[in-house]
Order: structure tokens, then sequence, then C-alpha cells
């Protein structure tokens, strides 16, 4: 009890004391400190380092790094505090140099032994003592550089064109080809042909315009050439009706059967600029007998003939009723 008191006492005494005392106090507990610590650092510690790595081989040109590479690599290890703490807080640390063989491509991965035998003979932990390695193994994934030469194609279908517009000219890409460069797993997957995207929306003029190809290249592929020209034409089209001539084919020839009618009118879709010509261009429908359905007297009308400027003809109407000389026409 008594020397409880003098500590309660002495405390009081300090909490009390002038502002100079405080400093004698502190002065002293930082000498302390300071001795406490570079004694610790003179002494032996086991401790786990997670130490840097550098992959080292030859002609890096001529390999591509599938997959990063592993970076630090865990060792306990025993040494002076003072070798300790440079190994742990010391900036610039000269990695650990792996060196690989000849062909890294070969190499998958290192297993906890070999790293034993690299990081024992390395000079950068030879002043602690290697107690054992933790990390069990270090994968690697890199793959020899590999070209291919492809031709270049563009996915027509994916071309975005405004409404009633439609490419009417091939679609010439020049160069027509490239040359992919990039490691040898990719460069077997890769097909013969790249289909491209023309990356504009609502295309409604003639296109001319030089892709830039460097978006699809990475860290580990790049195209030669990188950029290639694009050319194409578009042109508005529009859906119209005419009549157009029906032909009687294998009817009878004392006529005593005949159509009801000699036109049908049919749809069609033509670029605008041949709108006039298409208003004055020979239609011609067909109208074979042989086609004849007794139920309601009727022929079924085919396409015979259309301008060649013309697609997705309809006709309005699919059929035509007949007529019969010389009696009242069945209804």
């Amino acid at each position: 009890m008594k020397q409880t008191r003098s500590i309660i006492n002495g405390l009081k005494k300090l909490l009390t004391s002038e502002r100079s005392n405080w400093k004698v106090v502190a002065l002293c507990i930082a000498g302390a400190t300071t001795f406490w610590f570079f004694n610790a650092l003179n002494k032996d510690y086991a401790t786990r380092l997670n130490y840097p790595v550098e992959f080292v081989y030859d002609n890096r040109e001529d390999f591509v790094v599938v997959e990063e590479l592993p970076e630090k690599v865990s060792v306990v290890v025993t040494g002076g505090g003072w070798s300790l703490l440079r190994k742990t807080f010391w900036f610039n640390k000269q990695p650990i140099k792996i060196l690989l063989q000849e062909d890294p491509s070969n190499l998958k991965f290192l297993t906890k032994a070999s790293l034993q035998s690299i990081i024992s003979d390395s000079d950068q932990l030879s002043d602690v003592r290697i107690n054992y390695v933790v990390t069990d193994t270090l994968h690697l994934n890199i793959e020899k550089r590999e070209s291919k030469k492809v031709a270049l194609a563009i996915d027509s279908a994916g071309i975005s064109l405004e409404k009633n517009y439609r490419i009417v000219s091939p679609v010439v890409v020049e160069p027509d080809s490239a040359v992919v460069i990039a490691n040898s797993s990719f460069i077997r997957s890769l097909a013969d042909s790249l289909l491209l995207p023309v990356p504009y929306k609502q295309l409604n003029s003639s296109f001319d315009e030089v892709i830039d190809l460097s978006e699809m290249e990475s860290d580990r592929i790049s195209i030669e050439p990188d950029q290639i020209r694009i050319r194409f034409d578009v042109a508005r089209f529009s859906r119209t009706t005419r009549l157009a001539s029906i032909r009687p084919v294998n009817f009878p020839a004392d006529s005593s059967v005949y159509l009801a009618d000699s036109t049908a009118v049919v749809s069609f879709t033509v670029r605008d600029e041949n709108l006039n010509e298409a208003q004055s261009a020979g239609f011609r429908l067909i109208a074979d007998y042989r086609r004849l359905n007794p139920r309601d007297s009727t022929v079924t009308l085919t396409i015979g003939e259309v301008p060649y400027f013309v697609s997705d003809v309809e006709i309005e109407s699919e059929t035509v009723p007949l007529r019969y000389a010389g009696r009242r026409n069945p209804r």
C-alpha cells in the first residue's frame, strides 16, 4: 500500500509540476525508447517476407505474356533486426531474378522446390537465412508470338441504315487483308477472315471512310495495317404500285373461256431515281389455265416479266376470275 501511495503521490506532483519538468520526462521517455529500439534491432528474428521477383528471358519480343506474371514470392527468413528492417521497409528493393529457359513458353510453373533453390542462390537475400518458401507454385503463361494473314470482310447485315435506304454497290475494303500478330493460342483460334463492323449509325448517303483498327489491339494483339478504307454506295428506295398486263397461257383455242380482267395491280420496291422508269417499264403476269381452280373458276397468277431494277414484287390479288362464252358465268 505504501508503494502504491508513493506512485500516486509522484504522479500528482508530476501533473502539478511546471512545464519544464514535462520536457525532462518527455526526453527521458524518448531516450529510453530509442535505446530499446536499437537494442532490439541487434537481435535475430524470424519473419515472413513477400519479396519481389523478376522473370528474365532472352528475345522478349518473340514471346507474349498471356497472363500477368507473379510479382512476389512469400518466404520465411531469419536474420538480424537491421537486415529484416531493410528487407521489409527499404524502397527500391532489388527483385530476385528468376532466369527462365531459352524457350519460356515450355515452362508452365515453378514448384516450391525450384523456388527454394533459386531464392537460396540469390544475392538479394544473402544477409538472411532462408527457413522455407511459403509460396507453393508459381504459374506461368507465356506463349510464342506468331502472325497470321486474314481476309478482311464487312458485316453488311450489321450496317445501320436510315429507314428506306439500301446498299446499292459492292462493299469495298482496302486493303482486303491484314496481318494479326498475337500469342500462339489466339492465332490458332483465329478464323481465316475477320468480320469488321461499320461504326456509324443511320447512314443515308454513300460511305467512304478510313476505319481505325487500333481499338481491336491490346498488349498482346496487334494488327498491320491498323487502318483500312471502306467504300459503298447507298440509295433511297420506295414502295409503289402499278397495273401489270396479264398474259393467258394454255387457254382453249376456241376462246370459250377467257379472263375476266386483262390487268392486275402489283406492288414493288424501286430505287427513287427509277420511279418514273418503273411506271413505264414492262410488267407481265402469267395466267396459266392449268392452274384453274374449278371450285370458284379462278386462275392463280404468277409473275412473268418485271424490270431488272425492281424487287420484292407482289401481286395484290393473286387470282383472276374466268368468263365462259355462250353461257352465264358461274358464281
